[in-house]
């Protein structure tokens, strides 16, 4: 393993311990860290994720780049009505298929 495998797994612990950190400040849950042999590696890595993502969000507050979601964007309005619609579809057909077995 050279420099560009360790550049690649760093890139890629780092990107697993920003997801972490977004999902603690969505949700309020946090990885339980405590459970492990290295509860004080485990906190610094969380604590290296927290920065990162901190660092991200503030680029992308100040950056031209980005705007604040309006709602004519629903990007996860849409979406989670299409996952009901679909939902329902498969419903009723799945009930409509039982109803013909017993018949």
């Amino acid at each position: 393993m050279g420099f560009n495998g360790i550049l690649h797994y760093g890139f890629d612990l780092t990107l697993i311990a920003m997801v972490l950190a977004a999902i603690r400040q969505n949700t309020g849950y946090v990885f339980a860290y405590e459970q492990y042999g290295i509860g004080t590696y485990l906190y610094k890595y969380l604590g290296w994720g927290e920065w990162c993502y901190s660092y991200l969000v503030r680029f992308v507050k100040f950056s031209g780049k980005f705007r604040k979601q309006l709602p004519q964007d629903k990007f996860t309005q849409d979406s989670s009505t299409r996952i009901e619609e679909l939902d329902r579809t498969e419903r009723k057909s799945s009930s409509r298929r039982r109803q013909s077995r017993h018949q």
